[in-house]
């Protein structure tokens, strides 16, 4: 009998263990990636509203492994460019469990400053095939990834919901404004196409890297789950905003009516603020999200856009420091690769991909440390550079 006492007793103790071990596994997916009430706030905000809504008219093999599909525009209620011509997304056939989501850039649009690009056709799948594009590449870290490639043609960084009546606009009367609903109809094209992804990366280049840093994750998340590893790579998205220059601020938050999709509780989320507190936002509510910046510290192109091209030691101070915010609260999740005494814009689509170098690091060897061996990651910032001379 004490024999058998024992061994119930022990039978309990088993089971006991295992309702424990399982309501902690239950908290632990409770909180694994972005949480169900952040989630919440950003449906309430208006985020995903667009998720499920379009289907493209149109899909077409346009070569090279890539197909084309384009979207109605439906007189400005469906995915379209700011002119108002219609908009298409890429996908290219990979790994089924690995997918690259990326953002095109091409300048930005708002009253009075037209600097965008226009049309998705100018936008094609890339050619040649450089940068994160050469797939032939062995140190490429995404040449066996399944693709989306998103082109840009909104004008207001893949973020905007809103249409202007603007008789100065050189292409159109109306600007359309339409970043969120392209980049949802994109993210529905990625889960039709490549359902089983399951470690995915969001990418874009200068706009396109504004757009991967705001909105994206978040349609990804309600897309593809919490338990999907997701990172973010920003190369050369200038999302922090230069506080002097005040009216163009204010006209891009008119133009791109961005702000209404910010969650209650992001009390420092502002449309005309900086925008690196999305971010901030996100870090705090998925709590395995990794992201990444490229940027070089004297970037004419993006100088120009923040309005600081005659003042490249301001920028430099912006960057740095905005960003650093950001490494500081999350030194594991968030990292800066950022080049010293350099002008240029961008690199994932470029050779310098294979050649950029900070502190001995090389940007592909880095990114696939990001992706890949995050104990290997490093955070890295160049001791600052004199401001490069002319080219004669």
């Amino acid at each position: 009998m004490l024999q058998l006492n024992a061994r119930l007793l022990a039978i309990a103790v088993i089971a006991l263990s295992f309702v424990a071990f399982t309501a902690h596994a239950g908290g632990g997916k409770a909180n694994h990636g972005l949480s169900d009430e952040a989630l919440e706030e950003l449906d309430e905000a208006g985020v995903f509203k667009y998720l499920g809504e379009y289907e493209p008219v149109s899909s077409e093999d346009v070569g090279d492994g890539w197909t084309k599909h384009t979207f109605d525009p439906d007189g400005g209620d469906g995915p379209i460019c700011i002119a108002g011509t219609p908009y298409s997304v890429f996908t290219r056939e990979g790994h089924s469990k690995r997918l690259l989501i990326f953002l095109q850039g091409g300048g930005a649009c708002w009253q009075g400053f037209y600097f965008c690009n226009v049309l998705a056709e100018d936008q094609e799948p890339p050619s040649p095939r450089v940068g994160i594009w050469d797939f032939d590449n062995p140190a490429n870290i995404f040449k066996d990834h399944s693709i989306v490639y998103m082109p840009y043609c909104d004008g207001s960084v893949h973020t905007g919901d809103n249409a202007v009546v603007d008789p100065d606009f050189p292409y159109a009367p109306v600007r359309h404004h339409r970043g969120l609903r392209n980049q949802s109809a994109g993210m529905d094209v990625a889960k039709a196409h490549f359902p089983n992804a399951k470690w995915i990366t969001m990418a874009g280049s200068s706009a396109g890297g504004v757009g991967v840093a705001g909105f994206t994750p978040f349609l990804a998340r309600k897309t593809y789950g919490r338990w999907n590893k997701m990172t973010v790579f920003n190369d050369a998205g200038p999302v922090t905003v230069n506080p002097d220059a005040l009216g163009d601020i204010d006209a891009r938050a008119a133009d791109w009516d961005f702000g209404k999709f910010y969650p209650d509780s992001c009390t420092e989320c502002d449309e005309a603020g900086d925008a690196t507190e999305v971010i901030k936002w996100r870090l705090a509510n998925d709590n395995t999200i990794r992201e990444a910046i490229y940027e070089t510290d004297f970037d004419e192109t993006n100088r120009f856009f923040l309005g600081l091209l005659f003042d490249p030691f301001r920028f430099r101070e912006l960057v740095i420091e905005g960003h650093g915010v950001l490494n500081d609260l999350h030194p594991d999740r968030y990292k800066r690769f950022i080049v010293s005494g350099d002008i240029s814009h961008t690199a994932l689509q470029t050779p310098l991909f294979y050649s950029q170098d900070a502190n001995g690091v090389l940007l592909n060897e880095w990114a696939r440390d990001f992706i890949l061996r995050p104990d290997r990651w490093d955070d890295i910032v160049e001791d600052p550079q004199p401001f490069p001379a002319p080219s004669e």
